[in-house]
């Protein structure tokens, strides 16, 4: 039996995480879905299931915009995972910047396959499940 795939969104707002988390059960009904408040949080997950590849998401739906660590953060974190880990992850990043020197900079990170601005809706995110 093929073991279902996780969705991991990382958000501190309630409000994009419900909007998230209802269009990911439309689109994903395959999966499990992880919520995580903040960027510490997931890295906290990370830290501990990262000796188990069955725990990790295959897919991360990130928000950039985050108190304490943001996004960036959280990618350069990440980033030092080993690389059977990284691997085994997808990473899209969900925001509400339209800032050219963010979007340049989401660029840079090999781990992240994609943008999405918010409002997240369905067809966005189709193709990247």
């Amino acid at each position: 039996m093929k073991q279902k795939q996780k969705v991991m969104i990382i958000d501190d707002n309630l409000i994009d995480q419900m909007i998230t988390a209802h269009v990911l059960k439309k689109t994903y009904e395959k999966g499990d879905i992880l919520v995580m408040e903040s960027a510490t949080a997931a890295l906290d997950f990370f830290n501990s299931n990262k000796d188990d590849l069955s725990a990790i998401p295959s897919l991360i739906l990130l928000d950039i915009d985050m108190p304490l660590m943001n996004g960036f953060e959280f990618l350069d974190r990440f980033n030092l995972y080993p690389e059977i880990l990284k691997n085994a992850c997808r990473i899209v990043v969900i925001t509400g910047s339209d800032i050219p020197e963010d979007i340049e900079l989401m660029k840079t990170y090999p781990n992240v396959s994609k943008l999405i601005l918010k409002p997240l809706n369905h067809n966005e995110l189709t193709p990247v499940i």
